[in-house]
């Protein structure tokens, strides 16, 4: 039997598969994909947690401070590149334009605006959805102080490509940059513009060089660490945009941690069903059994403790039907909180139906939104699935599925 079957593969579920296995449980990650994470720009949002632990039901308020810098630390430890100042920190999106973001990889860290330099923007050839003319202008706009520029970058490997005018993925690059041929490539153009600005006798200016799709060794899945810091002039990434390498390789990392403390994955797989019993004196069911499609076969899985991290709305967690009333939550059937408003007609505007979700008590245990009663007792809900709040809005998205997935795992 399992000390844990973590249901869903995404942030939460991931976090919480890795730090189970980490103290020593014995536990598995039951998932069809990884959901949402293919769209992981690079950066964790934690938005204002003290303001947000004083909004009634919000996921904060399940927990105090100090168990939310744990789940902090805690991607500080498996993502050593990930910093937190005391000072707020931001990073370019790939428009140009800047991010505040609570933890992210110090290669995105912008430079403080007072400073004077420049940026060289690097623009890989035949790039999909990435407008040069445009981010140089809301660079420029962003650092009045700093000098902006725009130099081509190619690969000889996607030349071809480019000539028959087919469109590159940031993806597809991100692989390049870290092959042997896409290193050497950097390098001898990064120390072209470096030559360059020493022969022209320019100012000394801080010269910083700026690339998108640019994924670096923090996300070594297989941790042989592809190349280094040892070009001549500093590298800033910009944070992903989908389809995401950020999301790809963080995901690929994620998985390999979980399997690195002994922990296993089972990819591809469907929960079909739950078989369990009311708890001995307590109205609510134990989970004993999970039935699980793989492979074209029916297996049974038992686990002391179901994790439940399926994601909410766009991870597929929770199913919207037809009609109104035939919204559910996909796996476990569990009673959903849904808000008696749908939407709101202003565009940006915070949007009721990001609130739906299951409701939980102090331990996230799943509750019946009627009679404030546990359904299972040894079911816990973290991550997207959790109701009453917006990873939007709030700006939290990050910060909610790590703390909760950390958390859980200290239940087992």
């Amino acid at each position: 039997m399992w000390d844990a079957i973590v249901v869903g593969g995404g942030l939460a579920g991931c976090i919480a598969g890795i730090r189970a296995a980490q103290r020593g449980k014995k536990v598995l990650i039951v998932t069809e994909g990884v959901g949402t994470l293919y769209n992981f720009s690079g950066i964790f949002d934690y938005g204002d947690v003290e303001r947000l632990r004083e909004v009634p039901k919000h996921p904060y308020t399940l927990f105090d401070s100090q168990a939310i810098a744990q789940g902090q630390n805690f991607v500080q430890e498996i993502c050593p590149e990930y910093v937190v100042n005391e000072k707020r920190q931001f990073a370019f999106t790939v428009l140009g334009t800047v991010r505040q973001g609570d933890l992210m990889p110090s290669s995105m860290v912008l430079p403080d605006r007072q400073e004077q330099g420049e940026f060289v923007l690097l623009v890989p050839e035949g790039l999909k959805d990435f407008f040069p003319e445009t981010v140089v202008a809301n660079m420029a706009r962003e650092f009045p102080g700093w000098l902006v520029s725009a130099e081509k970058i190619q690969v000889e490997a996607l030349a071809a490509w480019t000539r028959l005018g087919k469109n590159v993925s940031s993806i597809d690059y991100a692989a390049i940059w870290r092959s042997k041929e896409g290193q050497k490539v950097l390098a001898n153009k990064i120390e072209e513009l470096n030559r360059q600005r020493q022969v022209a006798g320019k100012s000394p200016r801080k010269v910083v060089v700026v690339l998108p799709s640019l994924v670096k060794e923090y996300y070594d899945a297989s941790r042989t660490k592809p190349y280094g810091n040892e070009w001549s002039l500093p590298v800033l990434e910009m944070s992903s945009f989908v389809p995401s390498p950020h999301g790809r390789y963080f995901a690929e990392y994620l998985k390999h941690r979980v399997t690195d403390w002994g922990g296993e994955v089972m990819i591809g797989a469907r929960v079909l069903a739950l078989n369990g019993e009311l708890t001995s004196g307590s109205k609510a069911r134990e989970c004993q059994e999970l039935i699980v499609q793989s492979m074209g076969k029916s297996l049974s899985l038992r686990g002391r403790k179901i994790i439940l991290a399926t994601g909410g709305l766009l991870g597929g967690g929770i199913k919207v039907g037809m009609e109104r009333k035939s919204i559910r939550e996909g796996v476990l059937d569990l009673p959903l909180f849904v808000p008696q408003e749908w939407s709101k007609p202003q565009f940006f505007a915070a949007q009721p139906f990001a609130q739906i979700g299951v409701e939980t008590d102090q331990f996230m245990r799943p509750l019946d939104p009627a009679s404030g009663q546990v359904v299972w007792d040894n079911v816990h809900v973290i991550g997207r699935m959790l109701a009453h709040w917006d990873p939007w809005t709030q700006k939290c998205g990050g910060g909610v599925s790590v703390t909760s997935g950390y958390a859980a795992a200290e239940l087992i």
